[in-house]
């Protein structure tokens, strides 16, 4: 729906099943972390998503796919900005171990964040990922 121009049920969703639970934060950067190639091992099911301590993918591997995705696109743009938020909220230390990527994620979350059309929680999320990488690297 999100994708189709009503952006709601998914703000719902990160609201109410991703925001303030670490289990299902977890779950969700597992989540990416697979999608994008930074689990290591194939996965027969989805067990590997309850992994609170995050230890079966690298960081940078999902910084990278986070950072090459993320855009200023309708429908995305609330759930990769929620993700980002997540992993440097998990990771502080990634933008001084990536400090490429770090520069490039800056530039595109200033972008995001003038052209406005986000919803206020994006916002917030992006202003948090801003100052993380503003101030640390």
């Amino acid at each position: 729906m999100a994708r189709l121009g009503d952006p709601q049920p998914l703000l719902d969703f990160i609201e109410r099943s991703l925001a303030g639970d670490d289990t299902a934060e977890a779950a969700n950067l597992n989540y990416w972390a697979y999608w994008l190639g930074g689990v290591r091992l194939p996965q027969s099911d989805d067990r590997f998503m309850r992994d609170r301590e995050l230890t079966a993918w690298d960081p940078v591997t999902l910084l990278r796919g986070l950072v090459s995705g993320f855009h200023y696109a309708p429908g995305y743009v609330d759930l990769y900005a929620h993700t980002l938020w997540a992993l440097l909220t998990a990771h502080p230390w990634l933008p001084a171990a990536a400090k490429g990527l770090a520069a490039e994620l800056e530039e595109r979350t200033e972008r995001v964040l003038d052209g406005g059309g986000i919803s206020q929680r994006s916002r917030r999320e992006l202003d948090f990922v801003h100052y993380v990488l503003r101030d640390h690297t």
